[in-house]
């Protein structure tokens, strides 16, 4: 007599054997929102090359002729401190991470600073004088800060491949800017952290969304 598998206590189990992973609890956080964070995260890498294009001594002459780089320089700097603040409080929700607000708070200020005394100090860079050390202090000190956040990132748990890029690419232009004689170049890196971060908001947009 052959028993239905249901009443066979010899029957494989039908079930999963091991409970699927689910995500945490996301309030605020939908994929409409994600994707949004996502295309404006491009944008702003968008404006930082064109104003690293237009730094170089080759756009020097536009630069200054336009007069606009400052305010694409200012807003793409306020777009990308409000894009790392919305990044850190989706990382802290999706993975439970610690640690990001001292050097992601830190990083704000002093990009900041640095954007709002950047004329001040542009006028008066070429005499080497206060100016310059301030600024290359305050460079050296930015470069640490983004070394730190980079090492945190590294830190957490069950991240996405793209944060972990984002956090190499994070520590790699901080120690090219602490560096100074690397300061220039080290926008590349940065510049493919920015991109990085665009991808792990789009990533979490088709996890929310799945």
């Amino acid at each position: 007599m052959t028993l239905p598998m249901d009443e066979n206590p010899y029957a494989a189990p039908r079930g999963a054997l091991q409970d699927e992973p689910r995500l945490p609890p996301l309030p605020g956080w939908s994929a409409a929102r994600l994707r949004l964070l996502g295309w404006l995260g491009l944008a702003s890498a968008l404006g930082a090359l064109v104003v690293m294009l237009l730094s170089l001594p080759f756009g020097g002459g536009m630069l200054h002729a336009t007069g606009y780089a400052y305010w694409l320089g200012l807003i793409t700097v306020l777009l990308g401190d409000y894009l790392l603040l919305r990044f850190k409080s989706f990382v802290e929700a999706r993975f439970e991470a610690r640690g990001l607000s001292w050097p992601v708070w830190l990083c704000i200020l002093l990009s900041l600073l640095l954007e709002v005394a950047d004329p001040f100090l542009e006028s008066s860079f070429h005499a080497f004088g206060w100016s310059a050390l301030f600024f290359g202090l305050a460079l050296i000190v930015y470069g640490g800060l983004t070394v730190w956040l980079g090492v945190r990132l590294r830190k957490v748990p069950g991240a996405y491949r793209a944060l972990r890029v984002m956090a190499w690419l994070l520590i790699a232009g901080g120690l090219m800017l602490a560096s100074l004689i690397l300061a220039l170049p080290a926008m590349l890196p940065l510049l493919g952290a920015s991109l990085a971060q665009s991808r792990v908001f789009f990533r979490g947009c088709a996890e929310v969304r799945a």
